[in-house]
């Protein structure tokens, strides 16, 4: 396994060549959109009990490792890289106080005031790139099928389904998802709220269409 590296900032800052966040419409908070981020929510809940707590970010981590066959310091680096998003991102509330658990109606609500505030949607860009070295376990610059199976893997999600949104994601078939094909299918997930998107299922199977 090719050692876990941070990617270069010339491969960072690409420049957009797709549709910014800052263009899509507000989010509603429609039934769907709901249904998504349930869905996100209860990837991230690696141990079920309906919380979001850094023990689920550390359980995450250990299952890409295993997944991966990483060596120790590899996955210290993954969990690294996980305990900063969820310091920076997940683990704050809707007012930007951070907390030490999050319940799927708060993360929820969360989602959508963040959605519709401009500077979280002008520093979208930044928030993904580091999302995408999470995903890029090798540091090559790409998305391989197995580096995105261990995602899922990491996440509860059977690995099955895996391959279905990765084809969706290499919109070109060139058997890789870059960077920029990463950032457009995560923005039409978390800003869109058409049930047809094809994008709907990033995250995999959609949680039970629940109120």
């Amino acid at each position: 396994m090719t050692p876990v590296i941070h990617l270069k900032q010339g491969l960072v800052k690409q420049p957009w060549r797709f549709r910014k966040p800052v263009e899509y419409p507000q989010v509603t908070g429609s039934d769907h959109w709901r249904r998504k981020m349930r869905t996100l929510f209860r990837a991230f809940d690696i141990n079920s009990d309906g919380y979001l707590t850094i023990e689920d970010v550390e359980m995450s981590a250990r299952r890409s490792s295993e997944f991966m066959k990483l060596d120790d310091e590899n996955t210290k680096i993954i969990l690294d890289q996980r305990l900063t998003h969820w310091r920076d991102s997940i683990s704050r509330d809707s007012t930007g106080w951070k907390t030490s658990k999050l319940s799927e109606g708060q993360f929820v609500e969360n989602q959508l005031v963040n959605m519709n505030d401009n500077h979280f949607r002008e520093s979208f860009f930044d928030t993904l790139c580091s999302r995408f070295q999470m995903m890029d376990l090798n540091g090559d610059g790409l998305i391989s099928p197995d580096e995105h199976a261990a995602i899922f893997f990491s996440f509860n999600v059977p690995t099955e389904h895996s391959k279905k949104i990765f084809d969706i994601i290499d919109s070109d078939s060139d058997g890789f998802i870059t960077q920029e094909k990463f950032i457009r299918a995560i923005a039409e997930f978390c800003f869109t709220e058409n049930p047809d998107n094809e994008y709907n299922e990033f995250y995999g199977p959609l949680a039970d269409n629940e109120n």
